[in-house]
């Protein structure tokens, strides 16, 4: 989580660029209302340019730390998806040229007394391309896939609606393929690694392999049958009598 809010380096998907912003922007805003409930003034509204030129110091001391806060994690989330469509982390300075004109012009106006009216009036060119600026980016980093290849800033971060395994790894979830190899298996099953599994198939083999020698000592060999006697008269006939010899005898 750390890395994704506050690096810079690597890719991040669709996923994990809404993630992070639905974090850093209800978590700013819940500092910033708790902030202005504490630092609201109660007195009148500033009516001279110092007292306005007072209460936007005052402020911007008490907003300063989240205001950055919220800018540096924006500004991470948007160059690493930028990272992830193919292009510079450096067009996340896109939007600053006209957001220093108009708080430049809103400044200045406020200290030198000018109207509503005219400030409003200067600034208007600057706020429409600020949010051309804002459009192009919603949809570059919030709505296109990225790159499925990989390129100098890293390898896809897979999942999510960019999708697709890292490039030169495994298949996501270890699917593995009738007939692949040992080895191939060990690479597809993810946090085991090659020697574990061939050193576990082996074992399985030895232990049947030895079952199977220890069952054929254990068997008991067949005893022969006993040969019948020569002397056996075969099917109940009566031997001849004495005195008979070339005679059938009598059943």
């Amino acid at each position: 989580m750390v890395s994704l809010l506050f690096g810079f380096n690597g890719r991040i998907n669709r996923v994990q660029y809404w993630l992070g912003c639905l974090i850093a922007g209800f978590g700013g805003a819940m500092l910033l209302f708790t902030l202005g409930l504490l630092t609201m003034p109660s007195g009148p509204p500033p009516k001279t340019p110092a007292d306005m030129m007072h209460l936007i110091s005052s402020m911007g001391i008490t907003f300063g730390l989240p205001f950055f806060l919220m800018g540096w994690i924006g500004s991470a989330l948007q160059v690493k998806r930028f990272h992830d469509r193919g292009r510079s982390g450096l067009m996340v300075l896109l939007p600053f040229l006209p957001l220093t004109m108009i708080l430049t012009t809103v400044i200045s106006g406020a200290a030198t007394g000018e109207s509503f009216e005219r400030v409003a009036s200067s600034i208007t060119l600057w706020f429409v391309l600020l949010q051309l600026i804002n459009l192009f980016m919603f949809v570059d980093l919030g709505c296109m896939p990225g790159k499925p290849e990989a390129n100098k800033y890293g390898n896809p971060p897979g999942g999510g609606f960019s999708g697709g395994a890292p490039a030169g790894g495994s298949p996501m979830g270890g699917t593995l393929i009738p007939g692949q190899s040992t080895a191939a298996k060990a690479q597809a099953i993810p946090g085991i690694g090659g020697s574990a599994l061939t050193g576990a198939e082996s074992a399985i083999e030895r232990a049947i392999a030895a079952q199977s020698k220890q069952q054929a000592a254990h068997a008991t060999p067949l005893a022969p049958r006993p040969a019948m006697a020569a002397a056996q008269p075969a099917g109940g006939l009566r031997p001849a009598a004495p005195g008979s010899f070339g005679r059938k005898a009598a059943r």
